[in-house]
């Protein structure tokens, strides 16, 4: 009889016990700051492992299939000096996972910028690997791995501070139907350093490009010497540049030359005109430096413009109505003149 009693007993112990863990169990997320981020420099960076994200799965045969991991910035990025710091120069990159693979996942790395402070985005869209338990486990984690990615930018100058900037950011845990399970937020600290370079050397260049290398102005009918003639280049020049400049043409010497004939290159003008459209330039071709057009604007990094380009004469010069018959050349030279 008393052998009976505890038997029955035991197998009572066992079942209460179980169902206690079970009623336990869930799926949760947990986040955390770990590398301070200094910046020195307005060159592009990833800083490592500056945030690490763990999803826990508590009790048996619990199953969360096609989960997603989003993310937050729940303020803006300011300090104390009551500088902002753009949200969208930032983006998070999962960079490591330890309890699964990103192809199980189906999850890439690929950087995902911040979105406005308070709308989330999603750095794991429906994973195909479920977080789950068998019958025999009550635990198990998955450990993220999350790379901060700087935008680079001479914009950093004006931001440099020994005041960290706040990087308060909400990492949500979301089901299959996009409800949350669970959310954490770690806050990091981002500082400019007024130390650092901002100042990144600007980048010029300008190119005669080769449909326009050889130029050839022709008059070869009395309309041409009595209208004038011209010819036109389609995106002829181009210009690199990260500031306002200015474009001047002068020529290598006063006069075109055809062995003992000249004419002197004044007969000759140039217009220039933007490739995307706006108000162009003209000049009088000269020996002498000329300012054709202004353009460009202050940005992060260089800008490629460009400029069709026209050669032609004037109607009825005589200059060119007394020329001996020939051909006549002459080089062009364009110059960029930051501004």
């Amino acid at each position: 009889m008393n052998k009976r009693f505890f038997i029955c007993c035991l197998f009572f112990t066992v079942l209460f016990s179980m169902c206690r863990v079970d009623s336990f169990a869930q799926a949760r997320i947990g986040a955390s700051n770990q590398n301070y981020i200094s910046v020195a420099t307005s060159k592009d960076q990833t800083f490592s492992n500056a945030y690490q994200v763990q999803l826990d799965v508590l009790g048996i045969l619990r199953n969360y299939p096609n989960w997603s991991l989003g993310m937050i910035l729940l303020q803006p990025i300011t300090n104390s000096e009551g500088k902002t710091f753009p949200f969208n120069k930032l983006k998070l990159k999962l960079s490591a996972v330890n309890g699964t693979t990103f192809q199980q996942i189906g999850s890439g790395t690929t950087p995902i910028p911040l979105s406005t402070p308070g709308t989330q985005s999603l750095l794991i869209n429906s994973s195909k690997y479920a977080l789950s338990t068998e019958w025999y486990e009550f635990y198990k984690s998955i450990v993220f791995t999350v790379d901060l990615v700087l935008e680079g930018g001479t914009y950093m100058d004006a931001l440099k501070s020994w005041q960290a900037y706040s990087l308060n950011i909400a990492f949500v845990l979301l089901d299959r139907n996009g409800n949350e399970l669970g959310r954490s937020s770690a806050v990091n600290g981002m500082q400019i350093r007024p130390d650092g370079s901002y100042q990144s050397p600007a980048s010029y260049g300008i190119q005669v490009q080769d449909n326009a290398r050889s130029a050839l102005l022709e008059l070869k009918t009395m309309n041409d010497y009595a209208n004038g003639a011209s010819v036109s280049y389609a995106n002829g020049l181009s210009v690199t540049a990260a500031t306002p400049y200015a474009i001047q043409v002068r020529m290598g010497s006063a006069n075109f030359s055809s062995g003992k004939n000249s004419l002197p290159v004044s007969v000759a003008n140039l217009n220039l005109i933007p490739a995307t459209g706006g108000t162009g330039g003209s000049i009088t071709l000269s020996e002498t430096a000329q300012t054709i057009l202004n353009g460009g604007a202050m940005t992060s990094s260089s800008q490629l413009y460009r400029y069709n380009v026209r050669y032609f004469t004037k109607a009825n010069d005589a200059r060119l109505n007394n020329a001996v018959p020939d051909s006549y050349s002459g080089l062009v030279i364009y110059e960029i003149i930051p501004q």
